[in-house]
């Protein structure tokens, strides 16, 4: 099946934010509490998603989320041309994160 028609498993998701978290310096338990988080809040959206909308947040959708998070973290300005999806997820990454440094 196509990569764009595929909604990822909760393993599939797991795998992509290990592999950003890999990326940006490794694991350690604060790392692998955020990655948990990330992966709580990717699977409650998707579901979310699919239930209120019917639509299916793809691998493709996940790995553009995940790119701009990373620009983010980084400092860099999130680039133009995500999907309203792309957008929403990389925001709930954001916020949670954001309310994750503040405890």
């Amino acid at each position: 099946m196509n990569d764009k028609l595929k909604q990822p498993t909760e393993e599939q998701l797991r795998l992509l934010i290990d592999s950003m978290c890999g990326q940006l310096g490794g694991r350690n338990n604060g790392s692998a509490q955020i990655v948990n988080t990330l992966i709580r809040e990717t699977v409650k959206f998707r579901d979310k998603l699919k239930t209120e909308t019917g639509e299916i947040l793809t691998v493709c959708d996940t790995r553009v989320a995940l790119e701009a998070l990373t620009e983010h973290l980084s400092g860099r300005k999130i680039t133009n041309g995500m999907t309203p999806e792309q957008k929403a997820l990389t925001q709930i990454w954001i916020d949670r994160l954001t309310l994750f440094r503040a405890s």
